[in-house]
């Protein structure tokens, strides 16, 4: 009986020492149906990025998954912590810092129509995003 016990306990720490395969943070802010809502300040905006479905069970519906902060050049993606984790240039393409994000394939934002844009990776749709972008001096709207 303590041979199992033994086994069992030991078959539980080498299943808790493997690694955990980690997501790509930008990916996991973006990617899906989100909704940006505009937070003015004084000179400028960001915005807060809320999941914007009730079908993903781990994202509910109006949760802030992130935030889009208008930096040098393009936008910052962001966490809800504020570690920056990515980026969205002015030409609409993203970019994941983490190094499980996929640096081969090309992922964008494209323009359905006024306030709502489509994610495309490597052009397979991947998420939908309602509301525009933060003012800034890039032209993106």
């Amino acid at each position: 009986m303590s041979f199992i016990k033994l086994a069992f306990a030991s078959a539980f720490m080498l299943a808790s020492a493997l690694p955990v395969q980690a997501s790509c943070q930008a990916a996991d802010i973006l990617f899906g149906p989100v909704r940006l809502d505009i937070i003015r300040y004084d000179g400028y905006e960001t915005a807060v990025v809320r999941s914007a479905t009730f079908d993903d069970p781990k994202k509910n519906y109006g949760a802030i998954l992130g935030e889009l902060t208008v930096d040098r050049g393009g936008f910052s993606i962001r966490t809800p912590d504020q570690v920056v984790v990515g980026t969205i240039s002015p030409e609409l393409r993203i970019k994941g810092w983490d190094d499980s994000c996929d640096t081969k394939s090309v992922a964008e934002i494209v323009t359905a129509r006024a306030g709502t844009f489509i994610i495309l990776n490597s052009n397979r749709p991947v998420g939908t995003i309602e509301g525009r972008f933060p003012k800034n001096d890039f032209g993106v709207r």
